[in-house]
Formats: C-alpha cells, sequence, structure tokens
C-alpha cells in the first residue's frame, strides 16, 4: 500500500559531490526523498548520461534509521563502493560511488568529512574589538597541496605519526583536542600557543579549546589573534601563515603587531568544515618558525587529528548500524515466525508467497483452523511501511488467533479487528483485509473483503471469477456493520488472495501491474499446469512477478496465498449482511 545547519529544507538528507572521467568540475547534487534512481533514462532522480551508465542503472535508498543504501539495478557495468563491486551496501559519510565513468561522493549532514575545498565564499564581517585586525590586506599563502610543500624531518614526521596513532586510541572528544593541542606546546613541537576557535558565517564566535601556553608569559591567544589570517582561512579553507617578522615574503600574511611589541608566526588550519561553520587550529610560533616547511608540519598535525575524528565517527557509525541492524534482524525474525509454516491441512492445499520490501514490513497472512473444523484464510495490508506499519501487522496476527481460539465467527472477527483499529491506529491510517473461511468437504465459502483487492477463483481451463469487492470500508477508518458473502470453491478451482503489492508493482516504464493484468497471468499459469502443485504455482507467480518488474526495486510488500481443494462439490453463493 504505497502512500546541519547548512540545508536549504529539512527534506534535504545529504548531498553528493558528482565528477566525471576526463571531465573538469564537480557537481553538487542535493538528496532528498527516500528512493532515487540513478541512471541514464532522463526520468531517473539522478541523471548519468553516459553509456557507460545503464538506463536505470542503481538507486539510492533512505531507510527509517536514517542510513542511505545503494542497491544495483541489474547494471551493465556494475556498481562500486570504494572501488568495490556491490549490489547493496550501507553507505558511511564520504563514500564515494562508482557507476559507469561516474564517481558520487556522499556527504551527510551531521557527519565529520575531511572536506578538500570550500563550498561558497562568505566575506569577513567586522571584527571583535579583542580582535586585532591586519594593516596589510595584502593576500597569502595558501597551501594548495601538502605533497608540493617542502619535506619535514624525518623526526617531526615519526612524532606526527605518533599523535595520529595516540588520537585513535582516546574515545573522549575533548580530550582527543586536548590531546592536539598539549602536542602542538610539548616537547616535540616548537609551538608558542595553541587554541581552537569556532568561526560562524566567516565571524570567530568561541574558544573551542585552550589557550595552551608553553610559556605563560607569553600573552595568550584568543585576546589578540589575526582577523586577517582567520578570514583568508575562512575564505580559502586551506592552512595560512602569518608573520610579523624577518621572514615575511611571498605567500606569508604580514600580521599588523609591530614586531617590537612582539615578533611572532601564526599558522591557521581548519579542523572541522561545514558550509556555515569552520572549526580553526590557531598556533603561534617564534617568528624563525614562520616558513612553509612549518606551514606544512602543522597542517600534516590537523591532517592526522582529521583522520582520527574520520575514524572515531565512522567507528560510531559502525556500532550503531550494528544495532540497528541486530534490531531490525531480530524484528524480521519474529516477523517471519508469525507466517504459517505448518500448511499440511487435510482437504486443503496452501502456499504462501511473502516478501517484505524493507527489512520488515505491513502485511499479514495466515492460515488458523476454526473450532467448528472450517479453515480461516486472512491477509491484510496495513497502510505505510516499516516498524510501524509491522506493529500493526502483529498486533493483527495476535488479534485474529484470540478471537478465533475463544469461538469467535468470522462476523466477530471482522468486527473485532474494526473496533479495535478504529481505537489505537494512528490518524489517516487504514488496514486493508480479506478473511476467507472454507469448509474443506464442501467447499462453502464466508468471505468478508474490508476495502481490499478481491480474490480470484481461477479454474483450469482459465476461467477467472472474483470473489467479494467494493462492499466495505478499509479498518479503522470508521465504525460499520460489514456485509459477508456465501460463494464456493468449485472442484480444482485455485483460490488466490493477495495484496495490493501486487496490482501496484510497476515495470522499468512505471506502468502499474493491475487486477487485470494479474488475473489474466494466473489464468495463463493455471491453464497451461492445471495439475500442477500449489507450490509450483507459487513458484510461478513470483517468476511472473519478478520478470514483470524487471530492474524495479520493490516499493511495497508483495504477499500472496495460494489454496486449492481436491473435491468437486456443487455451486451456488448468495449475499447478506453480517
Amino acid at each position: 500500500m504505497s502512500q546541519s545547519d547548512s540545508l536549504p529544507t529539512p527534506d534535504v538528507k545529504g548531498f553528493l559531490e558528482i565528477s566525471r572521467v576526463g571531465i573538469p568540475g564537480v557537481q553538487r547534487q542535493t538528496l532528498s526523498g527516500s528512493h532515487l534512481i540513478l541512471g541514464r533514462n532522463p526520468q531517473a532522480q539522478i541523471v548519468l548520461d553516459h553509456t557507460t551508465v545503464s538506463r536505470s542503472h542503481a538507486e539510492l535508498v533512505f531507510d527509517p534509521f536514517g542510513r542511505w543504501w545503494v542497491h544495483d539495478l541489474r547494471s551493465t557495468n556494475g556498481t562500486y563502493v570504494n572501488g568495490s563491486l556491490v549490489e547493496e551496501r550501507m553507505l558511511n559519510p564520504g563514500d564515494t560511488i562508482g557507476i559507469g565513468d561516474f564517481s558520487l561522493r556522499l556527504h551527510i549532514p551531521g557527519a565529520r568529512e575531511v572536506r578538500e575545498r570550500a563550498d561558497s565564499f562568505h566575506p569577513l564581517p567586522d571584527a571583535p574589538a579583542h580582535l586585532m585586525a591586519d594593516e596589510d590586506a595584502t593576500l597569502i599563502t595558501v597551501l594548495p597541496k601538502i605533497t608540493d610543500s617542502p619535506q619535514i624531518n624525518a623526526s617531526h614526521l615519526t612524532t606526527v605519526m605518533a599523535l595520529g596513532r595516540q588520537l585513535m586510541s582516546v574515545e573522549d572528544p575533548a580530550k582527543r583536542l586536548r590531546t592536539l593541542c598539549e602536542f602542538i606546546v610539548g616537547s616535540d613541537f616548537p609551538a608558542d600557543s595553541v587554541v581552537t576557535i569556532r568561526m560562524r558565517d566567516g565571524k570567530p564566535t568561541k574558544i573551542v579549546s585552550g589557550p595552551f601556553l608553553r610559556n605563560p608569559s607569553i600573552p595568550s591567544p584568543g585576546r589578540q589573534v589575526s582577523i586577517g589570517v582567520l578570514k583568508t582561512l575562512w575564505d580559502t579553507r586551506e592552512p595560512v601563515l602569518g608573520s610579523n617578522g624577518m621572514y615575511s615574503g611571498h605567500g606569508i600574511r604580514r600580521l599588523s603587531m609591530p614586531n617590537a611589541i612582539r615578533q611572532l608566526a601564526v599558522v591557521a588550519c581548519p579542523l572541522d568544515m561545514e558550509d556555515h561553520k569552520l572549526d580553526a587550529l590557531y598556533v603561534e610560533f617564534p617568528p624563525s618558525y614562520g616558513t612553509a616547511e612549518w606551514l606544512t608540519l602543522v597542517a600534516l598535525v590537523a591532517e592526522a587529528y582529521q583522520q582520527a575524528e574520520l575514524v572515531w565517527d565512522m567507528r560510531k557509525h559502525v556500532r550503531q548500524s550494528a544495532f540497528v541492524e541486530r534490531e531490525l534482524q531480530m524484528a524480521r525474525q519474529i516477523q517471519d515466525g508469525l507466517v504459517p509454516r505448518t500448511l499440511h491441512i487435510e482437504g486443503l492445499d496452501v502456499a504462501i508467497g511473502y516478501e517484505p520490501c524493507r527489512w520488515v514490513g505491513g502485511d499479514y497472512v495466515d492460515i488458523v483452523p476454526m473450532p467448528d473444523g472450517r479453515i480461516l484464510l486472512a491477509i491484510a495490508d496495513v497502510c505505510g511501511k516499516g516498524l510501524q506499519a509491522a506493529l500493526v501487522a502483529s498486533s493483527l496476527h495476535t488479534m485474529v488467533h484470540a478471537t478465533i481460539d475463544a469461538g469467535g465467527n468470522l462476523s466477530q472477527l471482522i468486527q473485532s479487528c474494526n473496533t479495535y483499529l478504529c481505537s489505537y491506529l494512528p490518524e489517516h491510517s487504514f488496514v486493508t483485509m480479506m478473511l476467507v473461511a472454507i469448509d474443506t468437504m464442501s467447499g462453502e465459502l464466508e468471505v468478508v473483503n474490508a476495502g481490499h483487492p478481491p480474490a480470484f477463483a481461477v479454474s483450469p481451463d482459465g476461467r477467472v471469477r472474483q470473489l467479494q469487492s467494493e462492499r466495505n470500508v478499509a479498518l479503522g477508518m470508521m465504525e460499520t456493520r460489514m456485509e459477508m458473502e456465501r460463494s464456493m470453491l468449485i472442484g480444482n478451482e485455485l483460490l488466490v488472495l493477495y495484496s495490493d503489492g501486487l496490482t501496484e508493482m510497476v515495470d522499468e516504464n512505471q506502468v502499474a501491474l493491475g487486477e487485470e493484468r494479474l488475473s489474466a497471468h494466473l489464468a495463463d499459469i493455471v491453464q497451461r499446469e492445471p495439475h500442477a502443485t500449489v507450490e509450483e504455482y507459487r513458484e510461478r507467480v513470483l517468476q511472473r512477478l519478478t520478470a514483470y518488474r524487471g530492474s524495479q526495486l520493490a516499493t511495497d510488500d508483495s504477499t500472496f496465498l495460494v489454496a486449492r481443494r481436491p473435491y468437486f462439490p456443487r455451486h451456488g453463493g448468495r449475499m447478506y449482511e453480517i
């Protein structure tokens, strides 16, 4: 039943950075909705127009727990995540999806990622009075690529690598930041002071950590920091170097503090970036360290911290995902356990096809012996999908069994279900349901249909007739009396109950299967093999459904039941009200 700070609308769940081999530039594609088709088809939500991409190549799915999944839709060239071929994979922030000649990098709001460039340019507003401005606005230095900078002494690189390993072992985020700052003013590093500053929309707003000082007699940063350096950092999102000493020159921002007061060099590096927020590492050195080599070394230290933060975020994500996966697995096992497994009923052959579209579903199907010797066949479809629908479906299972075990008949059962659902269903939700009580000896049927698709009775020669339809409203909508139908299951007729996940299934042209096509498929299946078993009929139906859907991902639960009795009584039927 198909029903960050920087994000422009609440519905946007992240974005993709899309690049193509041999084509310069990156395209940004926002992610909204829960099912996004990627492919060459112009109707796809994310169009990748190249011959290396299938028309419907893959799909991105946003699950109820806020996670993105990628599903390959039987593409010609396959779908890759971080270089590995996948059919279905949960995505983590920063993962890269490979589709043909395209690379798509996933960005998720609130997730920490090491970003390579700024997304936007924001002018710096007037500086607070306690921050010092720069006289010389001439630009400076940005570190495009660390590998292009001069080499650092091997011992310095060793200490940076050791810092990275240490940060990987510290679980508390505040302690990791403190460990970083203490390293910078420690024995293995020549900095005089360090502070981390948070900027929003280009403006310094707070000190996150520090200041940390090598010598407490030195004026602490945070009272006097260079607005020009921070502005350059905000604009470029790359490490910046400034100096008021003799080493200033090309690529170094000139600081306004007179060197008669205090000579120094400063380096500012990004630690964590979002579109409208930036956490900066601001380090002061003696002026002799105001060189590109020390700019590079601080950048390496910041990168070690970023990598550690990314690893800790990934660990947290994996832990949460593992917990959710266990919970979903348990829920799926419980729901699967409610589907009848013992289908050996004297006088009636029964087989069930059951496929939730995602993890757990909102369809209910059951076979229940009644106290009077008849067999109850039940099928229901809860409006919606996921956990809420699954809970309602489980409660239906309980109510059906409790009512039948207490000796209730069909009219009492349908009225009890309706009363219960009217009281407890969320607003705008409802349940469609079909109940069939069959006397396996005589073939007599009692049928009540509450807004559900009509059942089919298919004869061996391919004739199809419908049982009760369009006479009663769905359950949970209003208190009302339901009409019931008496009928017969004649000879070798095949009785088929199904949910609308079958009739609303679409092919690759988005054409729904519909009741007419479904009944035609059933007629053809039975006519071709009139003596097949119900298990064989179930497999034939599943094959037809799979072929019709093609590469389209299921968007609703698909459930059906086929039953046949080996007797040949007379036919009759009449309508009456419960």
